[in-house]
């Protein structure tokens, strides 16, 4: 993934958003094989019903989890297989792919749910140190309703807001 310092943003008025790789809700019709370099870029979100939402690829390091800023609580986990991370509005995914909400039932470890947002959601991604390396991180912050940050958890199960903690 090439690097350079992004940010992107995207205001939400009393909306459950959900964080998830939108490779888990796209129906099987080609759009995903067609698109899945726009989504890398926040494009094209429209050919799967979610014009209002940020998609960003976060490559092979992302935060693990969705923590509450004011009251420490992990708010849910983070999951990504095609290296994209998005943050679209539930209703929209619902709309796009009904069949999606069997998913949400049966498989909370892929994804994080808010409900009732208001607010702004930006992720930005920076390079950071993450062990020995040097890397593109993607951190994603909420300002709003629910302030929340992302943050990683080591082998200890410990949360950290900042990559930069982990060394060997």
């Amino acid at each position: 993934m090439p690097f350079g310092n992004k940010t992107h943003k995207a205001h939400f008025d009393n909306a459950d958003i959900i964080f998830v790789d939108p490779c888990y809700f796209a129906k099987d019709d080609g759009v995903w094989e067609e698109y899945c370099e726009d989504f890398t870029k926040n494009q094209s979100l429209e050919k799967l019903g979610c014009e209002h939402s940020i998609c960003y690829q976060v490559g092979d390091v992302y935060p693990d989890v969705l923590v509450n800023e004011d009251e420490g609580t992990v708010l849910g986990e983070i999951g990504s297989d095609s290296s994209l991370l998005g943050c679209f509005k539930l209703e929209d995914v619902l709309t796009y792919n009904p069949e999606y909400a069997d998913n949400i039932k049966n498989h909370p470890e892929n994804f994080c749910l808010i409900k009732g947002f208001t607010g702004d959601v930006i992720f930005e991604t920076k390079k950071a140190r993450y062990y020995d390396e040097n890397l593109p991180i993607t951190t994603i912050i909420g300002r709003g309703s629910v302030n929340f940050h992302s943050a990683f958890i080591d082998d200890d199960g410990v949360l950290h807001l900042n990559p930069d903690l982990f060394h060997d």
